[in-house]
């Protein structure tokens, strides 16, 4: 039997795990000194409550090396294979440490894809694991496989305010007040495993207009289903999901974004997910 394991970053919530037949190892959250798990006693609509209100911007940390070294243990000690999906090795440190753990552990079943990227990209991969898994793939075959199938994720984010880009180091206090003056809204998408501002656009309109397009001149592979994600502002997702259902794509679902990634880019953030088509 394959196990397979991810973060809580892909924002799988413990009903879809349990249909997928898939074990979330939830990740730390700290609000004004309150300790929190991921989708264990913190919701999303709960965290972006508490983002709204909390004096400090919360802090996020890495799983307990407990919930890996259990999990290698006993799948050791019963034969099975076990394949863990995490957050890009760029934005966070748990893929490194699950495979100082594998080393550890010496079992040779035991494989560690670094999705490098996240939220709705990285459910897509869990989302391909698990079918992968049930045409019979091994846990080596399935590795490879994620290896080259998580170059096709792609994801175009605006964000809404730049308050928590500045709290969280990423912009200068001069930066920030002449880019809220001019209501200027950054563009990202996820690059080599990094978060990066790709362009800047003036208003919410024109920037939810510019992923549209981004997204839609794409060369997105149809047969998956395209993932239109928000923080705190469900209104914009259904915008947004109504201006691809006019392009003539159909095939989507709205998620929120996960506590882990919310807490850099604030509320009222959108994102486009999709699979780009094999070359």
């Amino acid at each position: 039997m394959i196990r397979i394991v991810a973060d809580s970053s892909c924002a799988i919530t413990k009903e879809e795990a349990q249909k997928l037949n898939i074990e979330i190892i939830p990740l730390p959250i700290e609000i004004d000194n309150q300790n929190y798990l991921d989708g264990i006693n913190l919701t999303t609509e709960e965290f972006y409550k508490k983002l709204t209100e909390c004096k400090n911007l919360p802090t996020t940390s890495q799983p307990s090396p407990l919930e890996f070294i259990e999990r290698f243990e006993q799948a050791k000690k019963t034969g099975d294979s076990i394949l863990v999906i995490t957050l890009s090795s760029k934005i966070s440190g748990t893929y490194e440490n699950a495979c100082l753990y594998k080393k550890e552990i010496e079992y040779s079943e035991i494989e560690i894809v670094d999705s490098l990227t996240t939220i709705g990209a990285m459910k897509m991969i869990v989302q391909e694991a698990v079918k992968q898994r049930d045409k019979g793939l091994n846990v080596h075959e399935l590795a490879d496989y994620l290896n080259k199938f998580k170059l096709r994720t792609k994801i175009w984010g605006a964000i809404d305010t730049l308050e928590y880009l500045y709290k969280g180091g990423r912009l200068s206090g001069a930066t920030k007040i002449i880019g809220t003056m001019l209501n200027i809204k950054p563009i990202i998408s996820v690059v080599d495993g990094y978060v990066k501002m790709t362009d800047k656009k003036m208003g919410i309109k024109n920037a939810l207009d510019c992923i549209f397009n981004l997204s839609i001149n794409g060369n997105i592979d149809k047969s998956y289903p395209v993932c239109v994600q928000y923080s705190y502002n469900r209104e914009r997702a259904l915008k947004l999901e109504q201006m691809l259902h006019d392009a003539g794509i159909t095939d989507t679902y709205i998620e929120e974004i996960s506590c882990v990634v919310g807490t850099h880019i604030g509320p009222n953030g959108s994102a486009i997910v999709y699979i780009e088509k094999a070359n």
